[in-house]
């Protein structure tokens, strides 16, 4: 009778332990490397397109696409990148830039600058033109403020200590805060490139700035009066455990985080040559003040991979996020 006890006992702890196991993976682990495989590929921009790439911050366009950038170039389309950030919140990169403890509101504001001059290098590396690069000059950090408290109230950066945009090159020079301004200066340039091909961050990315990142484009797209958009691309840069695992290991895959996997969208593999891949290592290297970071280093290298990764949403979910998001 003891016995039979404790062959109870350790059945349902073996169970207990695969539930727990199956849970860890769902939440925290990205796909085995070959799943990747079994992916369907992202089609190449052509000469014929224009592509539009949103990030919210100077480096997020390098790491998530920055392969897709250097093929569309070459293959002769045009496109255009635009920052909606300058990464001008990051506190431990201002610190370090610095040597200060608790960096002054200029600090922040010339970490800003340095962010751009590092945008420029990188994407003049992947062939796009530092007149396609756009820099909005919102508040980092601030960008799910200003969807869902600031629309019409001005945000102020708790970093820069500004209402309104510090910088020279902003698309609208001396914006303020506003997620009305924003969403309008994304319909302007939208309706100026008339792009074939929009790519932004994922909204169940779980930094709050790539999360309303997707919103305002997603948003700003069905405002605008433009009907030339054939394809939307999502990317993922922050995710529990992503990529996996973390480093330079150029001979491995940028597989899917599992609970990410749904139904409702489709997982695409963009594949890179080693020539490609060498080139977006080299792009990436010019963001000295992220890679240099030990917190940042393994993280970013951790996109410089066999391939990058693309979510495409079926039209039911589409439609019923845009419903989501204009309620």
């Amino acid at each position: 009778m003891f016995i039979k006890k404790r062959y109870i006992i350790l059945i349902i702890a073996c169970i207990i332990a695969l539930i727990a196991g199956l849970f860890y993976y769902r939440e925290f682990r990205s796909l085995p490397d070959f799943s990747v495989q079994m992916l369907e590929s992202a089609k190449e921009a052509k000469e014929t397109d224009t592509v539009v790439l949103f990030a919210p911050h100077s480096d997020d366009e390098t790491i998530s696409s920055g392969g897709f950038i250097h093929d569309a170039v070459k293959n002769g389309a045009k496109v255009v990148v635009v920052l909606v950030t300058n990464g001008d919140g990051h506190i431990f990169s201002t610190m370090e830039d610095f040597r200060k403890l608790y960096p002054t509101a200029q600090n922040y504001i010339d970490s800003g600058v340095t962010r751009q001059e590092e945008s420029l290098a990188a994407l003049k590396i992947l062939g796009v033109k530092e007149e396609d690069v756009i820099f909005l000059g919102y508040p980092d950090h601030g960008i799910k403020e200003l969807h869902d408290k600031n629309w019409k109230i001005p945000y102020q950066s708790p970093y820069t200590k500004k209402t309104s945009s510090p910088y020279a090159n902003s698309f609208t020079k001396g914006v303020e805060y506003t997620g009305d301004n924003l969403e309008n200066d994304i319909i302007k340039i939208l309706e100026t490139y008339k792009p074939t091909i929009v790519i932004s961050s994922y909204q169940h990315d779980i930094h709050p700035d790539h999360a309303a990142t997707y919103r305002f484009v997603k948003k700003s797209i069905q405002d605008s009066q433009i009907d030339t958009i054939k394809s939307n691309l999502y990317y993922v840069v922050h995710y529990r455990n992503f990529p996996y695992p973390l480093g330079l290991k150029t001979d491995r895959f940028v597989a899917p985080p599992a609970k990410l996997i749904d139904i409702s969208v489709q997982w695409l593999k963009y594949m890179m040559d080693d020539q490609v891949i060498e080139t977006k290592n080299d792009a990436l290297r010019q963001y000295k003040s992220q890679i240099n970071l030990p917190t940042l280093k393994g993280l970013l290298e951790g996109f410089v991979r066999q391939n990058e990764l693309f979510v495409i949403e079926t039209e039911e979910n589409s439609a019923k996020e845009l419903g989501d998001t204009c309620n």
